[in-house]
């Protein structure tokens, strides 16, 4: 499997040859990632296919402590805009734009998460019908609805579609003259487990559901519905319970 990625762990040695290169921009918290994009000729998009001759391109930096993003899932039903739904009755005003609802919560497996002061979101898996779903309560802990789900196979198709292969770049950075540069020091390679990985990652909170329904707020599109539904990330340190690790390289 090795020589799958070989075209991408070329490019790497010869970006790593190059040293500290300069942030495409000073945001801290993407620069790095956009900056290795660029170096792929890659501009930024939120398809669900890989980046890179089939595989996915991640990056991370040496000391964060953030999650690694995988991707982002609307959820199969029951209503065919269920994300709206969620929104309009449980969301909550914006401190500044009033007119319009946010809704951003960090699920937790079988644990009830506090949203919008008023409701009690819990993360549930359903082995039997192979499915996620959302448990939702009132503030006093009274059972509301539990309709909104993803099957199993929605979450299968999109794991091997978009992360069957994943190249893993580790980032150190140094700021000079008021702007951030980057040497790449680190390549992991891998390959998708399967689903039941990622399934027994989220019910122990390896991997990370956060809800995210949003509205763009520039000027020029003010409104604009940002949805991503429900968007999964992994800890650093969980990598290898859902990836096989194939190929490493760190100088």
């Amino acid at each position: 499997m090795e020589k799958d990625f070989k075209n991408i762990i070329d490019k790497f040695k010869k970006l790593n040859n190059l040293g500290y290169i300069q942030g495409i921009n000073n945001n801290l918290y993407n620069s790095a990632g956009l900056t290795l994009e660029n170096y792929f000729d890659k501009k930024p998009d939120s398809l669900f296919f890989p980046d890179y001759e089939g595989i996915e391109i991640k990056c991370t930096q040496r000391f964060s402590r953030y999650n690694i993003s995988l991707f982002s899932l609307s959820f199969d039903g029951p209503r065919i805009f269920e994300s709206n739904y969620l929104l309009e009755n449980y969301g909550k005003c914006d401190t500044i734009f009033e007119n319009y609802n946010k809704l951003v919560v960090n699920l937790k497996t079988n644990q009830k998460v506090l949203v919008s002061d008023k409701y009690y979101f819990e993360l549930k898996i359903d082995y039997d019908n192979k499915k996620i779903f959302i448990r939702i309560y009132d503030e006093n802990m009274n059972f509301i609805e539990d309709s909104a789900f993803i099957f199993f196979d929605s979450l299968e198709q999109r794991l091997l579609i978009k992360l069957n292969k994943l190249a893993l770049f580790y980032a150190s950075k140094r700021k000079m003259n008021n702007s951030y540069f980057f040497r790449y020091y680190k390549l992991e390679c891998y390959t998708i487990k399967n689903i039941l990985a990622f399934i027994k990652c989220l019910e122990r909170g390896e991997v990370k559901a956060t809800l995210l329904l949003r509205f763009e707020r520039s000027e020029e599109n003010l409104g604009k519905n940002r949805n991503k539904n429900i968007q999964f990330s992994i800890r650093k340190d969980s990598v290898e319970k859902l990836f096989d690790k194939i190929y490493s390289y760190e100088n």
